[in-house]
């Protein structure tokens, strides 16, 4: 990974900002009908960006940058790798054949490596929610942990900490801005994976996972959906609840990142991050943390009685599951992987599962998203778009908007789809 050069390279993309758009030269520029892509490569690197129209509204907004470090069970690393669930949810969204344009909020340092601009760049994604963030020293590193209840979970900065356009005085002074999230991601053989912070945890860093509402451009707030991870102990209400307000007809979507560690969730702060999203989407250990252990249909009926008004259980290897509590209607979708050579055709090997969770919830909002396709559907495009994810280590080298990929995606949507069933 980069070093120094890395830190350049990313302020000089800030500093590009607000310069004009250099005219594209040599190779192709597929001109985006939304805004995607504020960073501009420097100079001579690896040529200009396409220009930003700022003025339009990605389709979806998703949320959190993490540089991760991922160690397998084997011992083997892979270093400097662009996680924290926001692009891998992206790749899903892009990998559907709407063509939905994305929008990612996080905040990021100036030492973010070049190779997660470019990934972003490749799957067009806009970044124009990208921001550095200003360091408040001591007032954010030397803050105590909470005992109980943790606040760290947004709400720690306000919209002034926040520059997506920093003046090259800004940018030159050593230590003005925070580093970008970075963690190790630990697989265990069982599949268990643990995150360890490198970037130590402060309700600064927290913060920067998910921007509050006030920080993010005005174009991501008339987005169609939003998909946000949460912890579902200290999920950020305020940041959902300024997402209804600021759109009340967008699709809300949410994620646990992790399971609750304190034992079943109180029945009210159950309901309370249920009622605040459209679609809850847990996997089976998350489900089980939040409303008690069950089957997949008890566990999506419970989570539905809480609020929620779709709820998609994601079950690794086991496949998925849906409940649409408006229609009252439970369907079962198989993990793509487990299906057998002879049905399934060409498929690479599970490579690694991180991210898998993400991409499956990107694509499912994507087909929700999308006029005609139903519930079933959505199943589909999710495991679709997850097997793709697991074939990768980190993030898929190709493009989830290339049309290589998107052949790809709808061929294992297809089998996938021929064996989603309802379940009376």
């Amino acid at each position: 990974m980069p070093g120094s050069g890395s830190a350049a390279f990313c302020a000089a993309a800030f500093r590009a900002r607000a310069a004009p758009a250099p005219s594209p030269r040599g190779r192709r520029v597929r001109r985006p009908r939304a805004s995607r892509g504020a960073f501009r490569w420097e100079e001579g690197t690896r040529g200009p960006s396409p220009p930003r129209a700022a003025a339009s509204s990605p389709d979806a907004c998703v949320f959190t940058v993490i540089v991760d470090d991922l160690v397998f069970p084997d011992g083997a690393t892979k270093m400097g790798v662009l996680g924290g669930g926001g692009p891998q949810t992206a790749f899903g969204l892009r990998a559907h054949p709407s063509d939905l344009a994305v929008g990612l909020a996080a905040g990021v340092g100036p030492d973010l490596p070049a190779e997660c601009l470019s990934w972003l760049r490749r799957n067009e994604v806009d970044d124009a929610g990208l921001a550095l963030v200003v360091d408040r020293g001591e007032a954010s590193e030397d803050a105590p942990a909470p005992a109980s209840a943790p606040a760290w979970e947004g709400g720690a900065l306000d919209a002034s900490a926040w520059d997506r356009s920093p003046s090259p005085s800004s940018l030159a002074a050593p230590g003005r801005y925070r580093r970008t999230p970075r963690a190790w991601q630990i697989t265990e053989p069982d599949g268990r994976r643990t995150q360890v912070w490198r970037t130590p945890p402060c309700p600064d860093l927290y913060a920067m996972l998910r921007p509050p509402a006030s920080a993010l451009p005005p174009a991501y707030l008339a987005a169609r959906a939003f998909h946000v991870g949460v912890h579902p102990e200290r999920p950020d209400l305020d940041l959902l609840a300024a997402l209804r307000a600021a759109n009340p007809e967008a699709t809300i979507s949410v994620e646990p990142f992790t399971a609750a560690q304190s034992g079943t969730l109180a029945p009210d702060a159950a309901a309370a991050l249920c009622r605040a999203c459209d679609v809850f989407s847990p996997n089976e250990s998350e489900a089980v943390s939040i409303v008690g252990p069950g089957d997949p249909r008890t566990l999506c009926e419970r989570l539905a009685g809480l609020g929620a008004r779709v709820v998609c259980l994601r079950r690794g290897e086991n496949g998925s599951a849906a409940y649409d509590a408006r229609a009252g209607t439970f369907h079962t979708a198989p993990a793509f992987h487990r299906l057998g050579a002879a049905v399934s055709g060409p498929k690479g090997a599970v490579a690694d599962v991180t991210g898998c969770g993400n991409a499956f919830c990107g694509a499912f909002l994507a087909s929700l998203l999308t006029e005609g396709e139903t519930i079933e559907d959505a199943l589909a495009w999710g495991a679709s778009a997850a097997s793709l994810m697991a074939e990768a280590v980190g993030v898929p080298e190709e493009a989830a908007g290339d049309a290589g990929t998107r052949e790809e995606a709808r061929r294992r949507f297809r089998i996938v789809r021929d064996r989603v069933r309802r379940v009376e």
